[in-house]
């Protein structure tokens, strides 16, 4: 796979940074073939036999949440997040790192607020016993797993500050 570990300075996560993204991976993909097969399935059903998939919309809901938060660390590992670097030659070489830092210490922290906003969501959903509409389904685990998703981005945003240092900031901007 050559879409592995893309950072300059090497794995982020040491040994387990492959077998990381190779879990992340392999459910994101099989997450986003769940959806394209109910849509499918439901499109079909509704169409072909006035008889759509009950409750599709609800699972496919919960699985677009499960496939973003999934793939936020998978994407940060990979340095593969959106850039827009129109400005950037206009930056001197001398502020490139700090500027870098700085964004990621931000991004970092934005993720954390956002994974403790939805740990703090999921314990009201608890004891709320909030469900979906028509299934009936328990949102709670899907935001806990979201908010744990959320961190792990958080915490790499941060290793990755940290390996960009020991290796002299050689990392793209």
């Amino acid at each position: 796979m050559s879409g592995l570990s893309t950072n300059p300075g090497g794995p982020i996560l040491g040994r387990w940074e492959k077998p990381f993204e190779m879990l992340l991976g392999s459910a994101t993909a099989l997450i986003l073939a769940c959806i394209m097969l109910i849509t499918c399935v439901d499109v079909a059903g509704r169409y072909v036999f006035n008889e759509p998939v009950p409750g599709a919309l609800e699972v496919t809901e919960f699985m677009m949440g499960a496939l973003i938060f999934a793939s936020l660390p998978m994407v940060t590992l990979r340095n593969q997040q959106v850039t827009i670097d129109l400005f950037e030659h206009l930056i001197p070489k001398s502020v490139k790192y700090a500027l870098h830092v700085l964004i990621q210490l931000a991004g970092s922290l934005c993720l954390a607020v956002i994974a403790w906003r939805l740990w703090v969501k999921a314990g009201q959903m608890v004891g709320q016993g909030d469900t979906t509409a028509v299934l009936q389904l328990k949102v709670w685990p899907l935001v806990y797993f979201m908010s744990v998703l959320a961190a792990v981005t958080a915490l790499i945003l941060l290793a990755m500050i940290r390996q960009q240092s020991t290796t002299g900031g050689s990392g793209e901007v």
